[in-house]
């Protein structure tokens, strides 16, 4: 962080996120230090602010803003502000660039990147999330970037097919990195800010407002050379994101749906509309791979169920974090002693994170989803098939596709041919 990042910070919050007056007026005053120094007069012979936006603009201090530096330093987040030599100018292109980003993870050169975002709706059927995780799999194993928001549904298939590949992914929240949202992402998120980077406008401890979510939308399509969107009904998010990104001069890709689904009615829309149709990841690459020839690897794409380049980047499990801890090998560590039956008589509680029992938590990942640890319980040795899963869980199919997906990212799950699955 630089002295900087406090002016950067005050802007923001005086014009409010998402505003196009900061970034204004940070162009005509030359910085966003040089906004805060300037006069009452000067702001408003600038022309910028209206009437009825001065008195919230002068009114706010500069400590809300150093309260919010030193919460970020105190929690390890970093803070890119637009004065900084390395803020994309992927990002200066729009005319609503957010004067402050918070960053938990590592921020890659992102103009030198070839940065693809994957959105679609949080209602994903099993065919959309199957072929969101795939193409960005495909997309990362290649050396591009995949960007989404980390909802549910499209937005999870595309950070966890990342993350299969061992590429790299980030995440544009609509709420503090820190605020409690959406929580079977929860260590989806903490892996993201280990392999990638987990990014927002808004500082630690936003709530998840419903109108912060077409506000970030801008900063998914700005920062990305193209936005894939996988399943989409007529109204959806995603939609707004694809707007966006044309208004951008970004490229728009979409996958085909079945003309009769409602979750295709916008994909096949925009298809419609001019955007190019896409069966896999390659119709993607194709574009940029003259443009990045340094970035862009090749895959075999004969074979795109190949595991070969896949590497898992999964949070350490509970008894390789607590070894890490005290800088031994895991094996060295004690079994966890058994409860005298005697003594506790009462079923045990549940995890509050997992709801499992204590004795079977001990065996999963840290961070598993709630559904996701449920799928392992039910997981053996022998195979089991999608629909018997399904079944036995009461999951739908997309809920079932998800946990499977995470359950691959933690590597606790064998994928069998015949749709059959066993723990790993």
């Amino acid at each position: 962080m630089t002295e900087n990042d406090v002016y950067g910070v005050w802007l923001q919050q005086a014009a409010g996120e998402g505003s196009r007056k900061a970034p204004l007026l940070r162009e005509y005053f030359g910085s966003c230090r040089a906004v805060y120094e300037a006069d009452e007069q000067e702001i408003r012979l600038s022309g910028i602010l209206g009437v009825n936006e001065l008195p919230r603009f002068l009114g706010t201090s500069l400590d809300a803003a150093e309260e919010i530096v030193e919460a970020c330093e105190r929690l390890g987040y970093g803070i890119m502000i637009a004065d900084d030599e390395n803020y994309p100018d992927r990002l200066l292109n729009i005319p609503d660039y957010p004067v402050a980003l918070y960053i938990s993870g590592s921020m890659p050169d992102i103009d030198s990147e070839v940065c693809i975002a994957i959105v679609g709706t949080r209602r994903a059927s099993r065919y959309g999330y199957g072929t969101a995780t795939s193409i960005a799999k495909d997309l990362a194993a290649c050396g591009a970037v995949v960007i989404s928001g980390c909802a549910r549904g499209i937005d999870t298939a595309a950070h966890q097919g990342a993350l299969l590949s061992g590429g790299k992914t980030l995440a544009v929240l609509g709420c503090g990195i820190n605020t409690r949202y959406n929580m079977e992402n929860e260590g989806l998120r903490r892996v993201i800010s280990t392999s990638g980077a987990l990014i927002s406008e808004y500082p630690p401890g936003s709530p998840p407002l419903s109108y912060h979510f077409p506000i970030r939308n801008r900063i998914i399509s700005a920062l990305s050379l193209g936005v894939i969107v996988v399943e989409a009904g007529p109204k959806s998010g995603s939609l707004i994101t694809a707007n966006l990104a044309l208004e951008q001069g970004k490229d728009i890709f979409s996958v085909p749906g079945e003309l009769n689904s409602y979750q295709a009615k916008g994909t096949n829309r925009l298809i419609f509309d001019g955007a190019k149709p896409i069966e896999s990841a390659a119709d993607v690459l194709y574009e940029y791979i003259n443009k990045f020839p340094d970035r862009i690897v090749s895959v075999n794409y004969e074979n795109s169920n190949s595991r070969v380049y896949e590497k898992h980047v999964r949070p350490k499990w509970e008894k390789e974090a607590l070894a890490a801890e005290y800088g031994i090998n895991p094996e060295q560590l004690p079994a966890k002693p058994v409860k005298n039956k005697k003594i506790s008589k009462s079923q045990p509680k549940k995890d509050i994170q997992t709801g499992v029992q204590p004795e079977d938590s001990e065996s999963l990942p840290v961070g598993m989803s709630k559904q996701a640890a449920e799928l392992y319980k039910a997981l053996t040795s022998v195979p089991k098939q999608f629909h018997e899963l399904a079944a036995e869980l009461g999951f739908g199919s997309s809920e079932l596709a998800r946990c499977i997906t995470e359950l691959e990212l933690y590597a606790a799950v064998r994928v069998l041919p015949g749709d059959k699955y066993t723990k790993a």
